[in-house]
């Protein structure tokens, strides 16, 4: 009888612990993620007759939810990123260059146990710099970006801290100046899937 007695007890006991799902449900509404990009496939649009394909694009990226619905959250996405044309069929002599860009965000997600599963979108503006050993090309160009998180996951190994992986498709779209350019201005469109991972943190 006292073994049973101490059983239930110590079952009661553990029932009441938080589980590391509270880092979701109930949980911190602000979680703040912080890692890497990388981009592959895809192609560089010049608006031109050929479009050559892209190396894979490596970056840094940053971004804040805060949960306004228990299946909604909002925030913003910070990203830097160089990209670079596998070949360069009009000598622009285009090595790996910049984007900045920065944009809301808005995720739908789904909380179960300690993970957190989700999809979401994030329009923004884009800071382009090319590196171009041609000097043809002005810089800085500004233009329109857009992500969107097809699968995405949070797993979170304590109540505080966790890992996330984004798994989607990323497109850039500016336009930049140039003397030496023919009609004046050079039409860019950039377009990869993406993977983005790293760590992220419940405030």
């Amino acid at each position: 009888m006292h073994r049973l007695f101490v059983l239930l007890a110590s079952m009661t006991a553990l029932s009441s612990l938080p589980s590391l799902a509270s880092a979701q449900v109930g949980g911190s509404r602000i979680h703040i993620g912080a890692g890497f990009a990388l981009d592959v496939g895809g192609e560089v649009d010049f608006d031109l007759p050929r479009d050559p394909d892209l190396d894979a694009t490596i970056g840094l990226r940053g971004h804040l939810d805060y949960a306004v619905h228990r299946y909604v959250s909002v925030g913003g996405l910070v990203r830097m990123s160089w990209w670079k044309p596998d070949y360069d069929p009009y000598r622009f002599e285009v090595d790996r260059s910049f984007l900045l860009d920065l944009g809301p965000r808005v995720i739908g997600h789904y909380d179960w146990r300690e993970f957190r599963f989700y999809g979401g979108i994030s329009p923004g503006l884009t800071i382009s710099a090319i590196d171009s050993d041609a000097d043809l090309i002005d810089n800085p160009a500004a233009g329109f970006t857009l992500s969107l998180t097809v699968a995405g996951a949070e797993w979170w190994f304590s109540r505080r801290a966790g890992l996330f992986l984004e798994l989607g498709w990323v497109g850039h779209w500016f336009e930049h100046d140039g003397e030496g350019l023919t009609p004046g201005e050079l039409d860019v469109e950039l377009s990869q899937m993406m993977m983005e991972f790293g760590f992220v943190f419940g405030v």
